[in-house]
C-alpha cells in the first residue's frame, strides 16, 4: 500500500486522503465512508504531485505543501493558481509562513517544509513537524508567540513525532495519521478516544453537512443538523421550540423556523444585549446564524485571553421593517467582548475603544496593536471571523477573495468603514449579516 502524505477536509462534505504514488482516496465525510480510491492527482489540476500537507484557509482558498515550497489551491476555479506556477519564481514556506521556527533554539527548521496541516474550524490551523506543532492564526497570519511545542503532554494520546497527516472534518472527530495507522481524536474531550489501521475498513465518524462550509453558504437543512448536532453535544440549550430527536433524524424544529436559544449560551460564552442585560435568552434566530455565532464563540475564545461574554446590541431584532435582516434573524450587532487575561478581568467595547477614539491622521483605522493590544487583537478576530464566515464584499457565492480588510468596505460593517454614512451609524458596534441586507 503506498505511503499516506496528506490529508485534508473540504467544503463539499468530502475528506480527501493523498497518497505518495500521485493517488488519492475520497470519503463522504457526512456518511463516513470511503467513496473511491487510487483517483488519479490529476482531478487535482495543476498541483505537481501529492502534498506534504494540505489545508483548507477558508474565503475558498486551500495550501498544498511540497518541501521548501507550496502553492495556493482556488476552490471556485478548481485549480492551482496560475500566480503560483512556473515560470513565476516558487512561494517558500520561509517567505510566506511568517512566525515558523527557524531551527537552533526551536528545534526542527520548519523552513524546509511541514509534515502535516489542519484548519480547527476557530480560526486557527495546527502545523505539524517532527515531534512539534505551532499554532498559526488567520487573522493575523503569523505563528501565535509562544510556539513552537511538542506534541507530548498538549495532545493527548495522540502520536508523539511524524504524523503523515491530519484531518477535521469539523464536528466532534479529528483524525491523526502516522505509518498505515489512525487515531481518532474527539475534539469534546481532547483526546484521542479510538485507533486502528488506515485499511479498506476504515471510515469516519459521520460528521452533520455543512460543517466546513462557511455559515454565509449553508443550507436551511444543513444549519437544522449542524444545531442538532450541537444540542445534542450540550453545546446550547432551546428555549424554543422544543427540539425533538426522532429515529429517523430531527423532528423540531424544522429548518425554516427560527428559534430562541436560552439560556443565551452558546459553547459556555454568553450573550448579553446590553439594552435588556437581564434577558435569559435570544430569539427569532434562523439556524444558519446560530450555526455563526457559535463559530464566533469559537474563533474568539480560541487562544488567549479567555472570553466569557460578548455584548449585543441585537440579535433577531432590529428597526420596523420586518423584511431587515436583524428581524429576520440574520444579524447580529456586536457591541463588546468581556473575560479574563492573566487573572485581570477586562470588557473592550467597541464604542468606547474604539468609535470614541481620536482620528489617527495617515491611518485608515483608529484602533492599533501598539495603543490597545488586546483591543486589536479581539476586534480584529471579530472583524476576519465576519468576512470569512458572513458576508464580505458581496453576498452568498458572490463574495470574491480576498476579503475586505480593516478601512475598507464589504458588509462587516464598523467604526472605521470605508464608507463614512455606514461607519457614522457604527461607532458602538460591528454589524454581521447572513444574507441580503433586506428581502425584496
Amino acid at each position: 500500500m503506498a505511503g499516506l502524505r496528506a490529508a485534508v477536509s473540504w467544503p463539499n462534505d468530502k475528506t480527501y486522503l493523498f497518497f505518495d504514488d500521485d493517488t488519492y482516496t475520497r470519503y463522504d465525510s457526512v456518511s463516513g465512508a470511503r467513496e473511491d480510491s487510487g483517483l488519479p492527482l490529476s482531478n487535482w489540476p495543476r498541483l505537481p504531485r501529492s502534498p506534504d500537507a494540505f489545508v483548507w484557509w477558508g474565503a475558498g482558498k486551500a495550501y498544498a505543501f511540497t518541501g521548501h515550497t507550496y502553492v495556493r489551491y482556488d476552490d471556485p476555479s478548481d485549480g492551482v493558481e496560475v500566480l503560483y506556477l512556473p515560470p513565476n519564481p516558487p512561494f517558500t514556506v520561509e517567505a510566506g509562513w511568517p512566525g515558523l521556527p527557524t531551527g537552533p533554539g526551536g528545534g526542527a527548521d520548519w523552513r524546509t517544509g511541514i509534515d502535516a496541516a489542519v484548519n480547527w474550524g476557530n480560526g486557527k490551523l495546527y502545523l505539524f513537524k517532527g515531534d512539534s506543532y505551532v499554532r498559526y492564526d488567520i487573522t493575523a497570519d503569523r505563528v501565535d508567540p509562544g510556539y513552537p511545542r511538542t506534541i507530548a503532554g498538549n495532545w493527548t494520546g495522540v502520536f508523539s513525532t511524524g504524523l503523515d497527516a491530519v484531518a477535521y472534518p469539523g464536528g466532534r472527530f479529528a483524525y491523526f495519521f502516522r505509518g498505515g495507522e489512525f487515531q481518532r481524536f474527539d475534539v469534546d474531550t481532547d483526546r484521542v478516544d479510538s485507533s486502528g489501521t488506515l485499511d479498506a475498513s476504515f471510515r469516519l465518524a459521520p460528521t452533520p453537512p455543512g460543517a466546513v462550509t462557511a455559515a454565509r453558504l449553508l443550507t436551511l437543512a444543513q444549519a437544522n443538523q449542524l444545531m442538532a448536532d450541537l444540542i445534542r453535544r450540550g453545546r446550547l440549550t432551546l428555549k424554543s421550540p422544543p427540539f425533538v430527536d426522532g429515529p429517523a433524524g430531527i423532528v423540531a424544529p424544522t429548518p425554516a423556523q427560527r428559534v430562541a436559544v436560552g439560556p443565551p449560551t452558546l459553547d459556555g460564552i454568553r450573550f448579553t444585549n446590553q439594552i435588556n442585560p437581564a434577558a435569559g435568552f435570544f430569539d427569532n434566530v434562523d439556524q444558519r446564524m446560530l450555526i455563526a455565532l457559535h463559530r464566533l464563540t469559537r474563533w474568539i475564545n480560541a487562544s488567549a485571553p479567555d472570553v466569557t461574554e460578548l455584548l449585543h446590541l441585537g440579535i433577531g431584532h432590529g428597526g420596523p421593517d420586518p423584511k431587515d435582516c436583524h428581524n429576520q434573524g440574520r444579524a447580529i450587532d456586536l457591541s463588546g467582548i468581556v473575560g479574563e487575561l492573566n487573572g485581570v478581568a477586562f470588557t473592550r467595547s467597541v464604542q468606547k475603544h474604539w468609535g470614541d477614539l481620536p482620528p489617527v491622521p495617515g491611518t485608515k483605522v483608529r484602533i492599533s496593536p501598539t495603543a490597545d493590544a488586546l483591543g486589536w487583537g479581539l476586534f480584529t478576530t471579530a472583524f476576519r471571523f465576519g468576512t470569512y464566515e458572513c458576508e464580505g464584499n458581496a453576498i452568498g457565492a458572490q463574495n470574491k477573495w480576498p476579503m475586505p480588510d480593516l478601512g475598507g468596505g464589504g458588509f462587516v460593517v464598523y467604526p472605521d468603514h470605508k464608507d463614512p454614512g455606514l461607519a457614522a451609524q457604527h461607532q458602538n458596534h460591528f454589524h454581521l449579516q447572513l444574507g441580503v441586507t433586506r428581502l425584496p
